[in-house]
């Protein structure tokens, strides 16, 4: 199948809405202000059928641990799901990045056994 962009269209849930910026990327806004804080870039079908990798996620410093990169995550993991994309995720992290790993950690990702990245980084995974 090889690598493929899917597109979503907006979603939203409590205190995030996420908004389709192009193709296999979301805009993450905060309801409270309306205001884009970052984006969510995935592609569906990497290297596997079934498999949605979250390529890229950044929020604006201002913007972190208030639970909006959390909440996109997840929003993006549902709708996946349930348009039939990907049932399994992954994601690349620094491995000397702790509060990356932490992150990806707490959403109730792994480290991948038998997966590889590129040097220096740990591929987390989640199979629900």
């Amino acid at each position: 199948m090889g690598r493929q962009r899917k597109q979503m269209s907006s979603v939203g849930r409590g205190r995030v809405v996420l908004r389709a910026s192009g193709d296999g990327r979301f805009e993450v806004w905060a309801v409270e202000g309306d205001l884009a804080v970052g984006f969510v870039e995935y592609r569906v079908g990497d290297g596997a059928e079934g498999w949605l990798t979250i390529v890229d996620i950044e929020l604006e410093e201002g913007s972190r641990g208030w639970g909006y990169g959390s909440e996109a995550v997840r929003m993006v993991e549902e709708e996946a799901v349930r348009r039939g994309w990907a049932r399994r995720f992954r994601a690349e992290v620094e491995a000397r990045n702790g509060l990356g790993v932490y992150f990806w950690l707490r959403l109730g990702y792994r480290p991948g056994e038998g997966e590889s990245g590129l040097a220096g980084t740990l591929v987390m995974v989640r199979t629900p």
